[in-house]
């Protein structure tokens, strides 16, 4: 009995192993270029991711919300709670940000992390508003967000300390240092607004990532 493949065209054989090479080769490349791709990663001290959120709420209370929206949006990618609420606060408003209830939701929700009356009052009040499909909806977005930019993603540790002179306790975060964290991009940006750091692909895609110095690194000559 012949060999079935004893009758195949030569040629055929030659073209089929070129196909195979460059299929090969093709698959390699992109695999190489999938590795050696790296997101770019921002080094600072914490007190100038705070110092994006007290920029961003100046610009605010000034009513212009073009600059507020630039450095608030970063601190809150960043896991600043402040600047998370006033940010979704914008987007209900519709201030420079889209008009949008679900995304400035998401925001609040994820500045509710921590306790805030004021915050959760206005939570609350528009929460119920929405009718039970909305309020899940809701629920399954206020939890990407805390996905993306909530405080164990961010690497954010808040507690209450009293505040001197007084009985009355105040709130401080700070970000985990030497730890890298990542900055998802953001949601339904307004229309014109270039984002320093952007990515390609759909929300949520990883823009980047920070990296907070500790204390002794500022001290250290190799930084300068």
């Amino acid at each position: 009995m012949k060999n079935r493949h004893s009758d195949a065209n030569p040629n055929t054989h030659h073209a089929v192993n070129v196909w195979i090479r460059r299929l090969t080769c093709t698959l390699s490349l992109v695999a190489s270029l999938a590795c050696t791709a790296q997101v770019e990663v921002t080094q600072l001290f914490y007190h100038e991711v705070l110092r994006q959120y007290e920029q961003g709420a100046i610009a605010y209370e000034k009513g212009d919300y073009e600059s507020a929206y630039a450095d608030l949006s970063l601190a809150a990618q960043r896991g600043v709670k402040d600047a998370q609420y006033l940010l979704g606060f914008m987007y209900l408003q519709g201030e420079y940000a889209p008009r949008s209830i679900p995304i400035g939701m998401a925001w609040l929700g994820t500045a509710l992390e921590v306790e805030n009356k004021e915050w959760l009052a206005l939570y609350k009040k528009l929460y119920g508003t929405l009718n039970s499909a909305q309020q899940a909806f809701i629920d399954n977005k206020v939890d990407t967000y805390i996905q993306l930019y909530g405080m164990d993603t961010q690497r954010i540790v808040c507690e209450s300390k009293p505040r001197v002179g007084s009985r009355r306790k105040v709130r401080q975060c700070i970000k985990t240092e030497d730890v890298n964290t990542p900055l998802y991009s953001l949601e339904m940006m307004p229309e014109g607004f270039v984002p320093p750091f952007s990515c390609v692909g759909d929300f949520p895609c990883l823009a980047g990532e920070t990296r907070v110095y500790s204390d002794h690194d500022e001290l250290n000559p190799d930084n300068f």
